[in-house]
């Protein structure tokens, strides 16, 4: 052994104790953070009520809470009158079963769409949504500060256009998609607020975040363009552009950029 290797430091081996409990430390932040995604996804798997009742006729069956008979009677009729009326108008006939999962309070219709990480980005106006053709809604006896009984209603029906539209077309796009069931749900904007609102550009229409939808004024701004394209080329061109039977020019007769300029005079004239 020469002088330079006798001087070289001695490097001991980490203790095995400390090894193990580093290895607990690094285990238990693991586990932990796999049950926290567990616990925000998990209700997500479970979109029907706790403890539902049900009630059923034809291709609809509406889940909902004891001591909501009411509303989910309500809910069930008006969807039993004026379903098959939208499929008609929409040529798409009903295939499958419509579930409709109605909840007493926004919290729970919210930690069902997306978890409980929801509750900290939901909006106060929202009030339901659709999932792969099923609907999710509050009831409309829930108290909600931004709606009415009646406007939960309409939305109810909003709502079932998109699961027909999902049925008829999955790939509509959500501007369109909306401006459909708003249209059909006889969902009227107010005019004034309408024209006070800065008109959303193309891609703005392309546009598949919820959220940036809504404060854009999208539902009235979607409402409006399938107002527009019915009064200038009819319904049957609206019908076979939606199932997707059909691109802008086959329908409207010209593309989506010189059609996107004429709705937008209309609003500014």
């Amino acid at each position: 052994m020469n002088h330079q290797e006798m001087n070289m430091p001695t490097i001991k081996p980490a203790s095995g104790k400390k090894g193990r409990k580093r290895g607990k430390r690094i285990m238990t932040v693991i586990l932990v953070i796999l049950s926290l995604l567990i616990l925000q996804t998990l209700p997500r798997f479970f979109p029907k009520p706790l403890f539902a009742k049900t009630l059923t006729t034809g291709d609809i069956r509406v889940n909902y809470v004891k001591g909501d008979e009411k509303g989910a009677e309500e809910v069930l009729n008006l969807l039993t009158e004026r379903g098959d009326e939208i499929r008609r108008q929409l040529n798409a006939p009903g295939q499958t079963r419509v579930e409709v999962h109605l909840y007493p309070t926004q919290w729970q219709l919210a930690i069902r769409e997306a978890g409980f990480a929801t509750l900290l980005v939901a909006p106060e106006w929202h009030i339901g949504d659709s999932h792969g053709g099923n609907i999710m809604m509050v009831s409309p006896y829930t108290p909600v500060r931004v709606h009415t009984h009646d406007s939960i209603l309409a939305a109810t029906l909003h709502e079932w256009v998109h699961a027909v539209n999902h049925e008829m077309n999955p790939d509509l796009n959500y501007f369109w998609d909306n401006g459909l069931a708003t249209y059909l749900a006889g969902q009227v904007p107010d005019e004034a607020a309408l024209r006070s609102m800065q008109i959303p550009s193309i891609a703005d229409m392309h546009t598949e975040n919820g959220i940036k939808f809504g404060e854009m004024g999208g539902y009235a701004f979607s409402y409006d363009y399938i107002r527009f394209l019915e009064k200038k080329w009819g319904w049957e061109a609206i019908s076979k552009y939606a199932k997707g039977d059909s691109d802008y020019a086959s329908a409207f007769g010209m593309n989506e950029e010189e059609l996107y300029d004429l709705w937008k005079a209309s609003l500014t004239n």
